[in-house]
């Protein structure tokens, strides 16, 4: 079992940023990654990847953002010790409630609904981020893609369930449902074209996630998250599209076609503000829900910028404005800020190499 400490992860994963782009592969063939030098995707790299999605539930209100606190070692055990025994936690869980609350939605209660993220972000946002993974090593010169894409993809998996763990001892069937089952059915799902091409063609499907920053003084991991986008367009009226965003939200709208290559969207819905224990045995976490909205700008699925806002109590207004939009000479960089319910200000910078550096107390 890997035993990740609070620092060797970051240390292990910058070397993806020190490949050189290969400009003979034709990118306008791939499904996910375009190696835009604008939006999102010219901040879509492994390091970043890692700060958005394994520690995406530090986005809950009860959640700390320090994330060099983390009992790493402690959870890791923990972990193991479910992984390699999933049937007895089962067993002691009940498998009935087993299925109906992690894997199939027989039901629709709020404290059963843990199987939506599993859907949602492991299954559907785990798999497609394999493919985009794959596409961006290959651009960066890497022989065989697929070998450091299930590496890193497996990296940010297990690094989210030893977050997600905390410091509990005991059973826990979350991780068994979501690295046995969704991650990997993700992964084996996504190697098709066929599936690559209807979520990538047909939906639209891009990566909008977070910039993530680190926080000066505190140091804290702030403005992360792993965020996905779809768009199906009305085969009626091909200007207007019907509009999903989701990660540690759901937002559903619409969005509209300006030109060939811009768009602008809108949506609104709920959003995860805490998690509560709904069970012991097996700790069965729920999350209790806020509402949400936002407004969205992106250039060819590459989000340039997107305001959103929420009854959180952490970021009542969070601004992102990506690579591409504000320059100074030849320099792009990100930029983003939050306004917070106490009344104070956050805000950052972020370039295309490395995560960004914010202020904010």
């Amino acid at each position: 079992m890997l035993i990740f400490s609070r620092l060797s992860v970051f240390l292990i994963l910058l070397f993806p940023l020190l490949l050189k782009a290969d400009d003979s592969i034709n990118v306008a063939d791939n499904y996910f990654y375009h190696a835009y030098d604008y939006g999102s995707e010219a901040v879509y790299n492994p390091v970043n990847l890692i700060l958005n999605c394994s520690y995406d539930v530090i986005q809950l209100d009860n959640r700390s953002r320090n994330i060099f606190d983390y009992p790493y070692s402690k959870s890791a055990k923990n972990l193991w010790k479910n992984l390699k025994d999933p049937i007895n936690v089962i067993n002691k869980f009940g498998w009935y409630e087993f299925i109906e609350s992690e894997i199939f939605p027989f039901t629709l209660k709020s404290k059963k609904g843990q199987w939506w993220p599993n859907y949602q972000l492991h299954l559907i946002g785990g798999g497609m981020t394999y493919t985009a993974l794959k596409e961006w090593y290959e651009y960066h010169g890497c022989e065989y893609p697929w070998i450091p894409s299930v590496v890193t993809t497996a990296t940010y998996h297990i690094l989210n369930e030893l977050v997600e763990n905390q410091d509990h001892v005991g059973r826990n069937v979350d991780p068994i449902a979501d690295i046995y089952f969704f991650d990997i059915l993700g992964i084996w799902l996504f190697s098709y074209d066929n599936v690559n091409k209807f979520f990538s063609e047909e939906l639209n499907m891009a990566d909008w996630s977070m910039q993530p920053s680190f926080v000066l003084p505190s140091g804290e991991l702030h403005n992360n998250g792993q965020y996905f986008s779809v768009k199906w367009y009305l085969p009626f009226y091909d200007k207007a599209a019907i509009f999903y965003y989701f990660g540690m939200n759901a937002l559903i709208g619409a969005s509209y076609r300006l030109n060939e290559e811009y768009n602008i969207s809108f949506g609104a819905g709920l959003r995860a503000r805490n998690n509560f224990l709904v069970k012991e045995e097996g700790r069965q976490l729920s999350v209790s829900m806020v509402w949400n909205a936002g407004l969205f700008y992106d250039r060819n699925n590459s989000l340039l910028a997107s305001l959103h806002l929420s009854g959180l109590t952490d970021n009542f207004v969070t601004l992102n404005i990506y690579p591409g939009v504000v320059k100074f000479g030849k320099f792009s960089p990100g930029l983003w800020g939050a306004y917070r319910r106490g009344g104070n200000f956050i805000f950052g910078l972020t370039t295309v190499y490395t995560p960004g550096i914010g202020y904010g107390r």
